[in-house]
């Protein structure tokens, strides 16, 4: 089985909010059922109960839900790419996924929390995020007419982390850097971010450097304050940053073109030419190509498209008997993933003013 959802969908081309240099906004909310224990204290039968009334209220405010063990594998991989699921909650068949058929938003039940609302949006829009998983909270609560949040006048909305304890808001912003990081100024950039109270995570390890030069910008726990003003000092620290990354793009192209023109060309030979590529390899190569769009230099794609090659490409193709993903030519996965993106940049090319 699969879901038919915005949040699933690939990126449409067309305009966004600072979407040369932010690919999404996210925003969530976390909420607790009165009177019932935090999920971890629950046995079997009460999440059961807790999850079908949770369900329930959701279909009926215009979300698509289904449980775990009735999606395909391969939906399975859509939903953790993209980042709407953890592997390991898509891996407990008892868990519910739930997709809201009209907006690009989501909810997760019973994990940390009783209840998670999210939604995502292409570019700088946390407003239209924060719309977004707002207005599924009223629906919701309107729909079920019985389910009321664990709430204390002193300390807001209670949650199972009393750090968390609040407004119970989360909101993250995605930002493709890769100028700051060839001129040597991301550290310098992020530091900034990170003294003003915001947290900086690599996209794909939190420990070493970001494959692909993706790195998230995120709230840290201790916001309480109203949720649109925290939101607006999000929007600030993420454009400050766009601004800096598109500086380091101008120095880059005014100061030392072949150095980022050597970037946007290697990417583009690697990703026309390469037979084998792992996973960071290919987020590298992205990084450069959707770098050369941004800037002008490459043309024949549009920023939407190259940026759901990440997610793509990041997709394992289904696996036989256990055995690594191949073709019926014994083609291994990396080789799988070359091809998709030799054909994905075969239309690719320097624009004339750099050729």
């Amino acid at each position: 089985m699969t879901l038919s959802s915005p949040s699933v969908s690939p990126v449409a081309a067309g305009s966004y909010p600072e979407f040369d240099v932010v690919l999404r906004s996210t925003v969530s909310l976390d909420r607790n059922v009165e009177g019932t224990r935090f999920p971890n204290a629950l046995d079997a039968a009460q999440r059961r109960s807790l999850g079908l009334e949770l369900c329930a209220a959701l279909r009926a405010s215009g979300f698509v839900v289904a449980q775990a063990v009735d999606l395909e594998p391969s939906f399975k991989s859509v939903l953790a790419e993209r980042e709407l699921y953890s592997r390991p909650y898509l891996l407990d068949d008892a868990n519910a996924v739930a997709l809201c058929s009209e907006r690009p938003a989501w909810a997760t039940i019973n994990d940390n929390n009783h209840l998670s609302l999210h939604a995502s949006h292409p570019g700088l829009d946390t407003a239209v995020a924060w719309h977004d998983v707002s207005n599924s909270e009223d629906t919701l609560l309107a729909s079920s007419g019985a389910i009321r949040w664990a709430f204390d006048a002193d300390i807001g909305y209670i949650m199972s982390e009393a750090g968390f304890c609040g407004t119970a808001l989360a909101a993250s912003v995605l930002i493709h850097a890769p100028a700051l990081v060839i001129s040597g100024l991301a550290e310098t950039a992020l530091k900034r971010a990170m003294e003003a109270g915001f947290m900086i995570s690599g996209a794909y390890s939190g420990l070493g450097a970001s494959a692909g030069s993706l790195f998230e910008l995120s709230l840290p726990a201790a916001y309480h304050d109203p949720e649109r003003a925290t939101l607006a000092r999000l929007d600030a620290a993420a454009r400050a940053l766009a601004e800096y990354e598109r500086r380091a793009r101008e120095q880059l192209l005014r100061d030392s073109p072949w150095d980022i023109l050597d970037v946007i060309g290697r990417a583009l030979g690697n990703a026309q030419g390469a037979r084998l590529l792992t996973r960071d390899e290919a987020a590298d190569i992205i990084s450069g190509l959707r770098l050369g769009i941004a800037c002008g230099a490459l043309e024949g794609m549009d920023l939407a498209t190259v940026g759901e090659l990440w997610i793509s490409l990041r997709i394992k193709p289904p696996s036989t008997n256990g055995r690594p993903p191949q073709s019926a030519d014994n083609e291994p996965e990396t080789a799988i993933r070359a091809r998709a993106l030799r054909h994905a940049a075969a239309n690719i090319g320097f624009s004339r003013e750099v050729s």
